[in-house]
């Protein structure tokens, strides 16, 4: 698997999920056809969000741009509003502008700078909430979904906080910064802030065509220091000309991609694209495909042998399946009141972090705020206070939830991973029965056990940090200076507490109702897997029953076609082995030293 793309592995098992839906398609097996283009779609819409990281003018937007081969996303002299822009692949170029409400507008590319740039849209007037961007490029076709964020350390400090908050909720990162000025105290203590996510992250000194071969060599020492000393840990720098890498692709010249850095940069973060998520993506979809196609043998199988039965015998035999089918949805509607115990021990888990939150930050804001207003003048200034504690609450808040999103992502995944595993050995158990009932050994292939993306704890990606409302009144100029501060304080110990709280609540409502998603997302697939080996092996009793109803010559054309299919079948399994052998021998040729990540980010500016 080494030596294949995410591109090439999705076609294969792309051409397998074709011929599965073919052979049952000729069966009229709709659940099995309905399965195989579900999955299908699935390995189409699974992506990788990618996030673009790096201060305002560090090259982000160009770094983007050169990943994609055209100038598609606009760049700015002035940093931008806290608007995310997204680009993943589509059939054509466009793009949409979402408002807060929901509105949505379709725009041309061309015009997205009238909607995203400081410049155009100053103080972001026209309520703009995100932009999307539709790109045909085969970089998007790897499932890769470019998130480009505002600038981190700007003069905008609400682009900072949005940069922040998308740093958990990306399945990697990609951190740019430049020779030109270095690394400043700004990137350093954004990386700190966001440490427990580096493992995800990779990190790109870009502008390296300004620099000679001795300044190069010292400024991407200097910058490895820096970044591993905010990090804890050493990292690896990719140096890179992303305006050469850009050029070099819309001039079609492969040695100046090469030459710019940017190609080997790109063909590491593919590979991780690749082992990281590709691996799990492919792997769980070609494992489901195999159960589909077992379903559809055993189906055949049930078939084949029900057509030689006695019409007698064979409606005793199938009274006794029907009994098996009973009881395996009586044992799957108690697996489902298991699953929703789990998600609310899971949600007092949240409830009871909360609580430990709150009790730990309000006392600790308050103490901070309190020596805020002691050096600020007889008269406090309603601003600064709300700045501070505004501030002081998202760094709270955020450094919480990447924490809490990593511990009820493991809790989610090693329960998922329980019911999965009684969901497959409630459909063997089935399996097994109906085999007996007909007197034959009918095939027993689970479905992947992991969690996949339809069941994982996922996020809201759009949410960016609530703005915290005032906290102080603006009267404190008419009133003496010793009653304004008093009143100050008087307020900070109301609203703080009061604030943590809201916002302590609003976090908890937002885990219940992705709980609640990921619950029913949950139910859904432990369900659908009965269903589908249900409705097979009854099919295969049914069209046994109208077989033999037909007549003995019907009947024998049945076995040949039943025959045929079952060939076609194999041949369609072998394909899904060769795949999930291509992912496992690529497991194990992963280096030992552990994941390189990096981030990317693209705010906009060029």
């Amino acid at each position: 698997m080494a030596a294949e793309t995410y591109a090439d592995l999705k076609e294969r098992l792309h051409a397998a999920l074709r011929a599965l839906a073919g052979v049952a398609g000729k069966r009229d097996s709709s659940g099995v056809v309905e399965g195989a283009r579900a999955l299908a779609a699935k390995l189409d819409e699974e992506r990788f969000n990618v996030v673009i990281l790096g201060e305002f003018k560090r090259g982000k937007t160009t770094f983007v741009n050169a990943l994609l081969g055209r100038e598609l996303l606009p760049c700015a002299v002035v940093p931008l509003t806290s608007i995310v822009t997204a680009v993943r692949w589509g059939p054509e170029v466009g793009a949409e502008v979402t408002f807060a409400g929901g509105r949505a507008e379709r725009v041309p590319v061309e015009e997205l700078r009238r909607y995203v740039t400081e410049r155009e849209n100053p103080g972001n007037h026209l309520g703009v909430e995100r932009a999307l961007v539709t790109y045909p490029s085969e970089y998007l076709r790897d499932g890769v979904f470019l998130v480009d964020t505002p600038g981190v350390g700007s003069v905008y400090a609400h682009n900072t906080d949005a940069a922040r908050a998308f740093v958990p909720e990306a399945d990697a990162a990609i951190f740019l910064t430049s020779a030109d000025p270095p690394i400043s105290a700004g990137e350093r203590a954004f990386l700190e802030d966001v440490r427990a996510e580096a493992a995800r992250m990779f990190f790109v000194l870009n502008k390296v065509d300004y620099l000679g071969e001795d300044d190069l060599a010292e400024a991407l020492a200097f910058t490895e220091d820096v970044v591993a000393e905010a990090l804890g840990r050493a990292v690896r720098v990719y140096p890179l000309s992303a305006r050469g890498g850009l050029q070099g692709k819309l001039a079609g010249d492969p040695g100046a991609v090469a030459g710019s850095g940017l190609a080997r940069f790109e063909e590491d973060f593919r590979s991780f694209l690749l082992r990281e998520k590709g691996r799990t993506i492919v792997a769980s979809i070609a494992g489901s495909a195999r159960k589909l196609a077992a379903d559809e043998r055993n189906s055949l199988a049930v078939e084949e042998r029900a057509v030689a039965l006695s019409v007698e015998d064979l409606e005793r035999t199938a009274g006794g399946m029907e009994r098996a089918f009973a009881d395996a949805e009586r044992s799957r509607d108690d697996l489902r009141a298991l699953v929703r115990r789990e998600a609310r021990r899971i949600l007092r888990m949240v409830e009871e972090d909360l609580d430990a939150l709150r009790a730990r930050e309000t006392p600790s804001l308050l103490e901070e705020a309190g020596r805020l207003l002691e050096g600020s003048g007889p008269r406090p200034s309603p601003g600064e206070a709300d700045a501070f504690v505004a501030e002081a609450l998202r760094r709270r808040m955020d450094r919480w939830r990447g924490d809490e999103e990593r511990r009820v992502g493991e809790a989610f995944a090693e329960g998922t991973a329980r019911f999965v595993g009684e969901a497959n050995r409630l459909v063997e158990r089935t399996v097994r029965l109906c085999g007996e009932a007909l007197g034959i050994e009918l095939e027993q292939v689970a479905a992947p056990g992991g969690i996949t993306a339809e069941t994982e704890f996922s996020y809201r990606f759009f949410e960016v940090p609530t703005i915290l409302e005032s906290l102080l009144p603006d009267t404190g100029r008419l009133l003496p200076a010793g009653w304004s501060r008093r009143r100050a304080r008087a307020r900070l110990r109301e609203r703080v507490p009061a604030l943590v709280d809201r916002h302590c609540g609003r976090l908890r409502w937002d885990y219940q109702q992705r709980l609640d998603a990921s619950r029913i997302a949950l139910e859904r697939l432990l369900g659908r897997r009965l269903d589908e080996t249900v409705q097979s092996l009854r099919l295969g009793l049914d069209r046994a029953a109208a077989d033999r109803r037909a007549g003995e010559e019907r009947a024998a054309i049945a076995v040949e076609r039943v025959r045929d299919a079952g060939e076609r079948l194999r041949g369609v399994d072998a394909a899904l082995l060769a795949i999930l052998a291509a992912v496992e021998d690529d497991e194990g040729a992963r280096p030992s030293s552990g994941r390189a990540v990096a981030g990317l980010a693209g705010g906009g500016d060029g």
